[in-house]
């Protein structure tokens, strides 16, 4: 196996990697290169982003190392120009997710100046999108939403080739009962400067915890990730919430917490705090977008609440009624090892490369 890496970068392989990888660096544009890349994508229509990623240099050693390899894998759409470099032999463009549904649910929800170039780069990157399925063996993207999202768009011979690969994600050994949880502690858990997460917060913050605090007095409302910006610093302080920037250790703060809150309305892929929280151990609570993502069934692996009232009765229940939050937090951990267990998860490409 080959792996092209960009430069500057980490270029070593990580501890424990199985033998037979080889690691070849290629370089991004310079400035001038840029700036010529990014007249090209807006010429042609390409997603703005494509022009981060343009690279020559990647393109001509991919021409020469592919025919040496029975399989190209292109990771992410940015990167699925770089398909027609592959020549005869067969792509596969893991696209991880639908950008284009990211950008189009920003472009619902972000400042009013900003939708404008949302709702453009969405076009571009669904187009992108249609353009890496068309070119490869099979696309890959984490979550059926995403797939029925794009497939949607695709005549039905390229349809066919849309494939789901959940993610990999593993219990943690030895959870504790939820009933040795933080009593009253619920968690919103994320990078906090990801849009995603701060449209989550800001909602969680104005207009569900109100309505939480008045049906549950003792909950307390903990906002733990990286990056968080100003306005949502001053917006949990007000609130009443406690906010831990990068804390050190993530996994147990949330380990502690009685309740995980996903109330996201935008993003794609798989929300992945709904799966660190099921690892964990803990209950959760998702908006209809959130659980959408994952291959939960509400009622069983999980609680979906939308407007204000229904969060603060599904929190409600929980915090009084420890054998469902039990019941719900075993559902979560025991669904993780059917649908995203490692063993799980690799048949599942071994199934799709065959």
């Amino acid at each position: 196996m080959t792996a092209l890496v960009p430069m500057p970068g980490d270029a070593a392989l990580p501890a424990g990697a199985p033998p037979g990888i080889e690691l070849v660096p290629y370089r991004l544009e310079g400035t001038a290169g840029r700036i010529a890349a990014v007249g090209r994508v807006l010429l042609s229509g390409q997603p703005f982003q494509n022009a981060l990623f343009a690279s020559r240099d990647l393109a001509g050693k991919l021409a020469l190392l592919a025919p040496r390899h029975d399989l190209v894998w292109l990771q992410l759409v940015r990167l699925a120009p770089f398909a027609a470099a592959a020549g005869a032999t067969p792509a596969v463009v893991d696209l991880i997710d639908s950008l284009a549904l990211n950008f189009e649910r920003r472009a619902a929800r972000d400042r009013s100046w900003l939708c404008p170039l949302w709702r453009w780069e969405a076009k571009r990157l669904a187009r992108a999108e249609a353009s890496a399925v068309a070119s490869a063996r099979a696309a890959l993207v984490v979550c059926e939403r995403d797939r029925r999202h794009l497939a949607a768009r695709l005549p039905p011979e390229l349809a066919g080739r849309v494939q789901v690969l959940p993610l990999i994600q593993a219990p943690a050994p030895a959870p504790a009962a939820t009933s040795d949880h933080e009593p009253g502690r619920l968690i919103f858990t994320g990078n906090l400067g990801y849009f995603p997460n701060a449209d989550a917060a800001r909602c969680l913050l104005i207009d569900l915890w109100p309505a939480i605090q008045r049906a549950s007095p003792s909950a307390r409302l903990t906002l733990a990730g990286d990056r968080p910006g100003r306005a949502l610093r001053r917006l949990a302080t007000t609130a009443g919430a406690e906010l831990e920037a990068s804390p050190a250790d993530l996994a147990a703060r949330l380990a502690r917490a009685a309740i995980s809150l996903a109330p996201l309305r935008a993003g794609s892929g798989t929300p992945i705090k709904v799966l660190e929280a099921w690892a964990a151990g803990v209950p959760v609570v998702a908006s209809p977008w959130a659980a959408a993502g994952t291959t939960a069934e509400p009622g069983r692996d999980l609680l979906v609440a939308e407007t204000p009232a229904e969060w603060a009765e599904a929190v409600r229940r929980l915090l009084e009624d420890p054998a469902l939050a039990n019941r719900l937090a075993e559902a979560g951990r025991e669904h993780l090892r059917a649908d995203y267990g490692a063993g799980v998860v690799r048949g599942r490409l071994a199934e799709i490369l065959r």
